[in-house]
């Protein structure tokens, strides 16, 4: 059985597709800019799905973040897209997708030296659904209070990643 390799969408400084590459080449010490996607997942009782990275993955390995990332692929709609990752990350379908931050970008650097370089729209999901976690995408997870969310990203941002801080900071949060 052949699978078909994961392509991410490069972009130009406008965010303009340029072009894709295979996922597994994107990210490394000089990371082209490139298209991504970041949710924040909420359920019925208005608590939001925090989760910590896989000890596997390349970049940011066990820290501790927004609900799920992803990156579109090339001709891909962004409501798919986050449809898939959620699926694929935490085993849940969502609904109700609201853009919160449509002109996110970051680049960040992490202690090995891959660098993440993404225009990353943030956006906002339901879901009622119990997670069933993949374990090579997620450690842990929790349902919290969005207010204690920002509380301790903002008493400890070294424990969560880049992006979640920087989403929180744009959002007033």
């Amino acid at each position: 059985m052949t699978t078909e390799p994961e392509l991410v969408v490069l972009v130009d400084e406008d965010g303009v597709p340029t072009g894709s590459v295979e996922k597994f080449a994107v990210h490394t010490t000089d990371t082209p800019l490139h298209l991504a996607f970041s949710c924040h997942v909420y359920n019925e009782a208005g608590q939001v799905l925090a989760t910590r990275r896989a000890l596997g993955k390349l970049t940011w390995p066990g820290v501790w973040t927004n609900s799920f990332c992803g990156h579109p692929a090339p001709g891909e709609s962004m409501d798919d897209a986050l449809s898939r990752r959620a699926r694929l990350e935490l085993g849940i379908s969502i609904s109700q997708i609201t853009p919160l931050l449509p002109d996110f970008r970051y680049r960040a650097v992490d202690a090995s030296g891959i660098v993440e370089n993404e225009i990353c729209p943030v956006f906002r999901a339901v879901t009622t659904d119990a997670v069933a976690a993949n374990p090579g995408e997620v450690a842990e997870w929790a349902w919290v209070d969005p207010a204690s969310l920002i509380a301790a990203v903002a008493a400890a941002p070294y424990a969560f990643s880049p992006w979640i801080v920087l989403q929180l900071a744009e959002l007033g949060r």
